[in-house]
């Protein structure tokens, strides 16, 4: 791209607010470098780099990026063999601590094959290397800028407290002397010149304290003596302050080569950061201007909707419509001045500037950029006093550069062309280049005020006029966009409406030829009724917005409503279940309670109906909640849950019905039934039946007729087995279990059933023996014969 033609759309601009959105200064750098690619499947990576990082802001939060040093200089004199400062050191230390916190940043179960956000950002991340061992023996060195501590090595911390105890010396020594000699002293005071500790003595009494002087005072009344009592012990501080600082000396080599033997990480995990800091400001600068990534194609197709340019205020800036690649390659935008021409042409090639550099564009989802070999412009006036060149020449300078490197592949951008000359020079001019650069296979936006490009975009193919449009009621623009009809000048309104003589108005519209006024006329007749069939569109779009918002905020209403009243219908049936439950109880207890009072046999054959009854209403019970239950989910799958022995469900790939026989098996299938046929097929096959037409009612039986006294016992007999399992209960329970039984034997109709209450010690054998001699509802009973279970069973005869 030229350098030229990014300054002309401002794309500088744009860099600029995105390096102010960098939190590092490594990635400052990066964004300040930013230029616009060619290759598609670069901008594609770029662009999805960006949407990426925008929808990690929207979701979670900023990554923990300030603060970050750029280490890369220090690193790489590691390699080197030179010895780091403790600045240096202290910048790697935090800069690690920095890549630890924006590791921490990863969802824990990212990259374990359970969670399914897969994140480019998480990507990157998960490259970042925190490097503990390195960044915690930084800091068990490191203090500060200019300090190493005391425990960073075993000898370090034995020379400086070896200097402490001869520091504590040489005061001890030096305090002595001064309590020995006041009179003698400037201040009570001990000092340092020059790393030894001296005092402050008059210069008349210097003969009374023995010892070197290290310096004068300015006035020359104090001299600094260090007494010859302490020159020893200040040696030994000395040498001890160089075995000090050689140890330091080699902390700092020891950390410096281990940075050296990690400087592939090091230089990794400071360029994911500046790669992380980059996107991110990416993100954050579409974030700022409400920004949508573009469709992206190489075609030469731009399909911009509410485009906006991105440096005009949002309190100001007029969304455009623009379209260029679809049906015409070339689009001559005609209008007033100051009615967004010039933007329009700068907001088209701004935004595939932007979109070509992996950065959102301000406009609608949806909105498509073609990528380009070339973006060429001329847009703004370039007179230069100093080269004597006019306005005309200058720009026509431009555009003779501009027609040398047009091809197929190119965005070219021409502002007010041909003007600066002769009008009718000029306007053949214009047409001669747009038709140059057509031939060429370049797509070219060009405003101009000349009609006779109106008349060539009319008659030219893949030439498609276009203006800004012009409110003449309240004289301003309105800055939208109307592809398709040329522009008018609106010159004689204007003046009008701004009170010029309307004679003079009168006299210039005669002067104009009466081919030229019926154009004019034609084109302001054309942008009118384009104007009112737009407002119509905007009205209907906006009424048919409120119609699907009414449909779909009643059809949530009637969702609602339906849920609300099966609410109610399940918590009533519940509640109903619930009531019936506890009127079941207080009937068993009524009933064992009337069976002590009245004589056996009467006991026996009212508490058998009276249980019959309670039976029946709890089947009508569990039968209607099958039926609700069948109505609600007809037709759709089922689950093994859903699985009950002995209901009829639809087998849809086999065309049957039938009815299962027993739950699913370990494999997910169950057995269906269906009339004499009997199949395995997966749960997965079945659905809820369909709910069939109510066959028609037959007459109801009396409830104490033989009909249904007959059907009852028969329903009975199919459902109740004729053998009582009693292995390993205590003997109270086995006899209620055993009388209930005999109900529901004598009730079904049964002559013979077995009792299986194995041998054992006998004592249950024994206590069922003595409760059938005594149960009137048993003719007989006998304990088992060979083959029958011997005496671990008793089989019984009933009384029918």
């Amino acid at each position: 791209m030229q350098e030229k033609t990014l300054k002309i759309l401002e794309f500088d601009k744009i860099i600029g607010l995105l390096v102010e959105r960098a939190m590092t200064a490594p990635g400052r750098e990066r964004c300040s470098t930013l230029l616009p690619a060619k290759e598609l499947t670069k901008i594609q990576a770029a662009q999805e780099e960006t949407d990426d990082m925008v929808h990690l802001l929207l979701e979670k939060s900023d990554l923990p990026l300030s603060g970050i040093s750029d280490i890369r200089p220090a690193v790489r004199r590691a390699e080197s063999d030179a010895v780091l400062s403790t600045v240096e050191l202290m910048k790697i230390g935090a800069f690690l601590r920095s890549v630890q916190r924006i590791k921490g940043t990863l969802p824990e179960d990212y990259g374990s094959g359970d969670n399914p956000d897969s994140r480019l950002v998480y990507e990157r991340i998960l490259l970042l290397s925190p490097l503990a061992g390195l960044e915690s023996r930084i800091d068990e060195c490191i203090a500060g800028e200019e300090e190493i501590r005391d425990r960073a090595t075993v000898e370090l911390y034995n020379i400086r407290r070896r200097i402490r105890r001869a520091q504590d010396d040489v005061r001890k020594e030096l305090d002595r002397i001064m309590r020995s000699r006041p009179s003698a002293l400037q201040d009570i005071v001990v000092t340092l010149r020059g790393d030894r500790y001296v005092v402050p003595v008059k210069a008349e009494h210097r003969n009374q304290i023995p010892g070197l002087v290290h310096d004068t005072s300015a006035s020359g009344s104090t001299v600094f003596v260090e007494p010859m009592a302490v020159v020893e012990l200040n040696n030994k501080i000395k040498v001890l302050m160089s075995e000090e600082a050689k140890e330091i000396e080699q902390i700092l080599l020891e950390l410096s080569t281990k940075v050296a033997n990690q400087s592939d990480t090091l230089i990794t995990n400071a360029t994911v950061l500046t790669d992380l800091d980059f996107a991110q400001a990416k993100a954050k600068l579409a974030l700022s201007m409400k920004a949508m990534p573009p469709l992206l194609n190489d075609h030469g197709r731009i399909v911009l909707k509410a485009a906006r340019h991105p440096l005009i205020s949002p309190a100001e800036v007029v969304p455009i419509d623009f379209e260029l690649g679809t049906t015409f390659k070339t689009l001559v935008i005609t209008g007033p001045n100051t009615g967004g021409k010039t933007v329009t042409l700068k907001t088209c090639g701004l935004l595939t500037l932007m979109a070509m550099a992996g950065l959102q564009i301000p406009a609608q989802d949806k909105s498509e950029v073609s990528t380009f070999n070339h973006v060429l412009a001329d847009i703004g006036d370039e007179q230069s006093i100093e080269q004597s060149l006019s306005t005309f020449s200058s720009h026509l300078r431009q555009i003779i550069e501009i027609t040398a490197i047009a091809e197929p592949g190119s965005l070219v951008l021409l502002d007010e062309l041909g003007a600066g000359t002769d009008p009718s020079e000029g306007a053949a001019l214009a047409i001669s280049i747009l038709e140059d650069l057509r031939s060429k296979g370049a797509l070219t936006v060009a405003t101009t005020h000349y009609k006779e490009l109106k008349g060539y975009a009319l008659n030219t193919p893949e030439v498609e006029n276009a203006c800004c449009e012009f409110d003449t009621d309240t004289l301003r623009p309105t800055y939208r966009l109307m592809i398709g009809v040329p522009g008018v000048s609106n010159a004689f309104a204007i003046s009008q409406r701004l009170g010029l003589d309307p004679s003079i108005i009168a006299r210039a519209q005669d002067l104009i030829s009466d081919e030229g006024a019926q154009f004019e006329e034609l084109v302001a007749s054309i942008e009118k009724s384009h104007q009112e069939a737009k407002r119509m569109r905007e009205e209907i779009e906006a009424l048919r917005a409120e119609a699907k918002t009414a449909r779909e905020e009643l059809a949530a209403e009637e969702i609602k409503l339906e849920d609300k009243r099966q609410q109610i219908l399940d918590q009533a049936k519940i509640e109903a279940a619930e009531l019936y439950i506890q009127a079941e109880q207080d009937v068993e207890q009524l009933l064992a309670e009337l069976k002590q009072k009245i004589n056996q046999d009467a006991g026996h054959h009212i508490i058998s109906e009276a249980r019959g009854q309670i039976r029946q209403a709890q089947e009508k019970i569990a039968g209607q909640r099958q039926k609700d239950r069948l109505i609600r989910h007809a037709g759709q799958p089922l689950s093994a849950d859903d699985i009950q022995p002995g209901q009829v469900y639809d087998a849809p790939a086999l065309g049957l019905s039938g009815t299962v026989e027993g739950y699913p098996d370990n494999k997910g299938n169950v057995v269906l039934r269906s009339g004499q046929m009997q199949v395995t097929v997966p749960v997965t096959a079945l659905t809820w039946p369909e709910k069939k037409s109510e066959p028609k009612k037959q007459r109801k039986p009396a409830a104490g007729s033989k009909e249904n006294a007959g059907r009852i016992t028969a329903d009975r007999r199919y459902r109740m087995g004729t053998e009582l399992m009693l292995l390993g209960k205590l003997v109270e329970d086995a006899l209620l279990e055993l009388d209930n039984y005999l109900d529901d034997a004598t009730l079904a109709g049964l002559n013979t059933v077995r009792i299986v209450h194995g041998k054992g010690t006998g004592a249950l054998r024994s206590a069922v023996g003595d409760f059938l001699a005594h149960d009137k509802r048993v003719s007989g009973f006998r304990l088992g014969g060979q083959g029958e279970g011997g005496d671990g069973v008793t089989i019984a005869e009933l009384n029918l």
